[in-house]
């Protein structure tokens, strides 16, 4: 099962997130408080008050308890983004904690970090944290002991739209140095594409992003425009690369030519473009949405051979199917 580490709890007047103990540095002083929830259906307990030292004492009590994580308040999330951004580089370096650890901290880092872009996503300070998650990222796929199975374990089947985008990111970079690319650089502008592909969504109104019921045409038109809303926000920034540039604007053309924007068509849409739109189906697939359940790793894979391969590009979607071998979900 993947540790669902983004699972929002709503009690009372409050809702919570849950937050790995192993990304709170030992004495530093988080500025948001911790709560401690002793199981399902408990109370949440304030466990340490904003600004106060995480001593070692404090997380060995933890580990002696067998708890993993705890929960900030869903208001605190930008502060706990932050947070990530400063120490993330430290966490990343810290011989005591395990690669799978580490990739679980990185997966929620990414997740902080493009929640707090889609709530203020002209924030340079954000674009610049996401490049630095990015960053990361790919260093930490590129690594020798590096195993995918420990990133699938945090991808959850739970859609949000900010798990979405870094389960994007996840699978398309795996899929790039499946397919030969290697270069760093190369694959952080794909990286950032895959991250900031439906940027542009927080741009349409919210309460149709929410909306539980099938879309209606005209809400669908207007949902198409996601794409060039994002491509025309980060291109104004002079942040972004072409590469990334070219996913966000293009990642829902088909080589049939039936996607859009621009109805693109075959040699008319880059190899990088074909990676994440690959990696996006897949996601989205095997996501749970109010219109459909999750779909296992098999059929999301059959799905994409024998309903949808006039749109994808075969070789990817081959490639996609040797680097996850066994089905993660059953």
């Amino acid at each position: 099962m993947p540790r669902e580490i983004y699972r929002i709890i709503r009690w009372g007047q409050e809702t919570y997130c849950p937050i790995n103990i192993d990304a709170i540095r030992l004495e530093s002083a988080p500025d948001f408080p911790l709560y401690f929830r002793s199981g399902p259906g408990r109370n949440f307990i304030l466990y340490c008050e904003r600004g106060v030292s995480f001593s070692a004492a404090v997380r060995q009590r933890l580990i002696e308890n067998k708890i993993s994580h705890l929960y900030i308040l869903q208001s605190d999330r930008p502060g706990y983004s932050r947070y990530l951004a400063d120490h993330l580089a430290e966490i990343l370096e810290d011989s005591t904690l395990s690669l799978q650890e580490k990739t679980s901290i990185l997966y929620d880092s990414s997740q902080a970090v493009v929640e707090e872009l889609f709530t203020q996503p002209f924030s340079s300070d954000n674009v610049h944290r996401i490049k630095e998650v990015v960053r990361h990222t790919v260093t930490l796929i590129s690594d020798d002991d590096f195993m995918l199975e420990d990133l699938l374990r945090d991808i959850s089947c739970d859609y949000y739209l900010y798990t979405h985008s870094v389960n994007v990111v996840a699978y398309s970079v795996a899929l790039a140095m499946q397919a030969g690319y290697t270069d760093h650089a190369t694959l952080r502008e794909i990286a950032n594409g895959a991250l900031l592909h439906d940027v542009g969504k927080s741009g349409l109104p919210r309460e149709m992003l929410e909306k539980n019921d099938e879309l209606s045409e005209s809400e669908w038109e207007e949902m198409r425009r996601h794409p060039q809303i994002g491509f025309d926000m980060l291109s104004s920034s002079g942040a972004i690369g072409e590469i990334a540039l070219d996913i966000v604007l293009h990642h829902h053309e088909k080589l049939d030519g039936r996607g859009y924007p621009h109805r693109l068509s075959n040699a008319k849409i880059s190899p990088f473009v074909r990676i994440v739109t690959v990696a996006d189906i897949f996601d989205a697939l095997t996501t749970d949405r109010f219109h459909q359940p999750h779909k296992t790793s098999f059929q999301a894979l059959h799905t994409m051979q024998r309903r949808m391969l006039p749109e994808l590009d075969v070789t990817l979607v081959r490639g996609l199917i040797e680097m996850l071998g066994i089905s993660r979900r059953h």
